[in-house]
């Protein structure tokens, strides 16, 4: 029996109008500030899973279990956190720019998409072991990086990558190696 990894990307509550680098406040998520169609996938797919893990900043309501896991964390964007992306562009476009393309660099004092990506890549191998269904709820920027790690991609690639607030990326683990289920 294969791992099923099923990466459910949290809103952050940024407004796509005028997005913001996220902070690691306190996020809650009761079932009921969803709608109703979308309270319903998320709660199955919940209810399916032997394991539900979580950001640490993520606090799930509505009875709810799960396990905070510390690689899920979302990126630590340092001086730049709660501030609007637009902002931080016009105020130094060279540390933005270098940002958007070395993925080794953190002019903002924070963690590197390489240094997210290698703690996100350890959790990854930590559970390759088990079988089953586990859930993990995360940010976006945090399903995208893993996606990178699990499917040994490009780390740019995460420019490419877009999922969509509480839908379901399916990964599963099997003789040595994670694929993208699609469908």
């Amino acid at each position: 029996m294969a791992l099923r990894l099923t990466l459910i990307p949290v809103p952050t509550g940024n407004d796509a109008r005028a997005p913001l680098f996220p902070g690691r406040d306190r996020l809650e998520l009761p079932p009921e500030r969803l709608g109703e169609s979308l309270a319903e996938g998320v709660r199955r797919r919940l209810a399916d899973a032997g394991h539900i893990v979580h950001a640490p900043e993520m606090v799930l309501g509505g009875g709810v279990g799960g396990e905070a896991a510390a690689a899920l964390a979302e990126m630590d964007y340092g001086g730049w956190a709660c501030r609007a992306m637009a902002e931080v562009a016009g105020a130094d476009p060279e540390a933005f720019e270098l940002w958007r393309t070395d993925m080794a660099a953190a002019p903002h004092g924070g963690e590197s998409f390489m240094a997210v990506r290698a703690r996100v890549g350890r959790w990854l191998a930590s559970i390759e072991g088990r079988k089953g269904h586990c859930v993990a709820l995360c940010s976006p920027v945090i399903a995208r990086v893993a996606l990178t790690a699990a499917l040994d991609i490009p780390l740019p690639t995460i420019w490419r990558l877009d999922p969509t607030p509480w839908s379901a990326i399916e990964l599963t683990f099997h003789r040595g190696r994670w694929a993208l289920r699609l469908g």
